[in-house]
């Protein structure tokens, strides 16, 4: 499926952001010359103390100063991303915090390494914490709730481990991939590839769902059922 600008720019741009840095490969702010790989997206043209709002609800995990991320505020959705939120000038939440989308988590700033006051938002994978070697990848590919209803394929994972051996078919599919924590928004999801743990539990928030078990018994028979699935399609 091919998507213009996610939901996280549409998201911003309504509050009056601009992507000052967009998210891979780009010239590096900090060498000339040379360039660097960006694991979010940057988010500038409003001023300095304007409030940043967060893009989903869940748990705040992360409140405090991380070295060149300056002042962050983290939160954990319902499927157990990590939503960063960086260079803050000052943080409005707390640890343990819960939040709903377009809660205020902090305002702009320029605290950190940064060139100028900008919103960093990056999205990291589940148990990757503030780890810049975790991030998902383009904030602007990753399926948020509203987009969920319009999906007809997806992806349940067992546990952290199945994210890599789920990866290669995602990226065949193109669908979200989906921990325990979310199974209540697949109601609507049509096809639902279970890639480790077990079944019953997706049968169950899913009941009109067709269900393709491509679990084993560990996750080195997953990997396998998913390999030869992957072969047959």
């Amino acid at each position: 499926m091919q998507r213009g600008y996610g939901f996280p720019t549409r998201f911003y741009a309504e509050r009056g952001f601009k992507i000052t840095s967009p998210f891979g490969l780009r010239p590096d702010p900090f060498n000339s010359g040379q360039t660097d790989f960006h694991t979010g997206i940057d988010y500038g043209g409003r001023p300095q103390g304007f409030l940043v709002q967060t893009t989903v609800g869940g748990t705040v995990f992360a409140a405090k100063m991380y070295g060149g991320w300056g002042n962050l505020a983290g939160v954990t959705d319902a499927r157990g991303y990590n939503h960063l939120f960086a260079h803050l000038q000052t943080i409005l939440v707390r640890p343990g915090q819960t939040v709903a989308k377009g809660d205020a988590v902090g305002t702009l700033g320029s605290t950190g390494k940064v060139t100028g006051p900008h919103l960093h938002y990056q999205i990291n994978r589940p148990g990757t914490g503030v780890s810049g070697s975790g991030y998902f990848g383009d904030p602007d590919r990753y399926y948020f709730e509203e987009e969920v209803v319009t999906v007809e394929r997806a992806i349940v994972l067992g546990s952290d481990v199945d994210y890599y051996n789920a990866a290669p078919l995602r990226d065949r599919l193109n669908c979200p991939l989906f921990f325990r924590s979310a199974l209540g928004q697949l109601a609507k999801v049509s096809t639902i590839y279970v890639c480790g743990g077990p079944i019953e539990s997706v049968r169950e928030a899913a009941p009109n769902a067709k269900l393709i078990n491509l679990s084993g018994s560990n996750r080195f028979e997953t990997a396998a059922k998913i390999s030869s699935h992957l072969a047959s399609i």
